[in-house]
């Protein structure tokens, strides 16, 4: 699945928002395997020179899985994945969420480049996090391109659903905190969007259903008498 994005002025940056999107995409059901996590690596890291193809995944402190394990330890590695999969996506999805607080919290770029997992190359941020780097480490270098690059973009319209923890990018101020399955926010409180031809439901007056009348019923006398 290939999330749609807003489109950036580097290729590269692009790219990197493009991988760390997947990575989110791709992990949100939680039945990714070893197979779709490698897939994801080889095409979204290795193949755009980010860092060489690791060999384990790890998590501290969710486990290490190999790669690429034999024929009798693939089934207990696929049973471990789903938790160093929830344990990677929660704090990538997390340091995201801590952009758009109030104060902003901007920790994981910082921790990014004093790591080394993203540096100035050719006069732009490229990702370059280490073999050895947990698997959340690498997703927030790919985050972290993009966002040192174009910040004032992501201060405007990047949106993490306090509900799903759903990532996307939207310019209305009352979406920051939610996504388009979960509704808008309204003095604080997560509301269902409403269809863009309704209005809100405050505004909306109750009608009482007029009376009905048999045909043949007589009329009601009012008191006044007729001229």
């Amino acid at each position: 699945m290939t999330p749609t994005l807003p489109y950036l002025g580097g290729a590269g940056e692009s790219r990197s928002l493009l991988a760390g999107m997947t990575f989110l995409e791709v992990t949100e059901s939680g039945r990714i395997d070893l197979a779709g996590l490698s897939t994801w690596l080889d095409e979204h890291v290795v193949a755009t020179g980010c860092m060489t193809r690791p060999s384990v995944v790890l998590e501290p402190p969710a486990g290490t899985v190999p790669l690429r394990p034999g024929t009798g330890a693939v089934a207990r590695s696929n049973a471990d994945l789903p938790r160093i999969i929830s344990t990677a996506r929660l704090r990538v999805v997390d340091a995201l969420r801590g952009l758009i607080a109030s104060p902003s919290d901007d920790r994981f770029l910082r921790a990014a480049i004093f790591l080394g997992r993203v540096r100035r190359q050719d006069g732009r941020w490229v990702a370059r996090p280490e073999a050895t780097a947990p698997l959340s480490g690498i997703v927030l270098s790919l985050f972290a391109v993009p966002v040192l690059s174009e910040r004032t973009f992501f201060d405007r319209q990047l949106c993490v659903c306090d509900n799903c923890g759903r990532v996307s990018f939207d310019a209305a101020p009352g979406r920051r905190h939610t996504c388009p399955e979960h509704g808008v926010r309204v003095s604080g409180v997560s509301q269902r969007a409403l269809p863009a031809s309704s209005p809100p439901e405050s505004s909306v007056m109750p009608i009482q259903p007029a009376s009905r009348r048999s045909p043949t019923e007589p009329p009601r006398k009012t008191g006044m008498t007729p001229r």
